[in-house]
């Protein structure tokens, strides 16, 4: 019974992907870090209209895009394995004042869907999306 128990544990470990290979390097979406000194307080107002509208025009200039979903806006804790890259893009500053918007693409029928992670960060003139990494 061990040994059913340890390989049936052992075969689980292999089997169930570690969410913190999923977390690629993240790439600069305007080629430079936000200004952390004019970073404003966390709140999550507006940053959805300016997510979609990103993500609209994103789409409209790639091919073989069919639809996309943001599936959740959440800010980007420290325990998150997308922490380490986007601290490792910018400052650990920028990344703590920073929110994830977690998108799914889907592409033209027959092809896997591709899940989008865009890094955004409130500044004083509005909200910066910053980053982003696909996997």
């Amino acid at each position: 019974m061990l040994r059913l128990l340890s390989f049936l544990l052992i075969g689980f470990l292999f089997i169930t992907p570690l969410q913190s290979h999923a977390a690629g390097p993240v790439q600069l979406v305007q080629g430079k870090c936000p200004d952390s000194n004019k970073l404003s307080k966390l709140s999550q107002k507006g940053l959805t209209s300016k997510a979609t509208l990103f993500v609209s025009s994103l789409m409209a200039s790639t091919q073989g895009a069919k639809s996309w979903q943001i599936l959740t806006i959440s800010p980007l804790k420290k325990g998150s394995p997308y922490y380490s890259p986007a601290v490792s893009a910018c400052k650990q500053k920028i990344a703590a004042s920073s929110y994830l918007i977690d998108i799914l693409l889907t592409k033209q029928s027959g092809q896997l869907p591709v899940r989008m992670h865009l890094f955004a960060t409130k500044e004083t003139t509005g909200w910066m999306i910053w980053g982003l990494t696909t996997y």
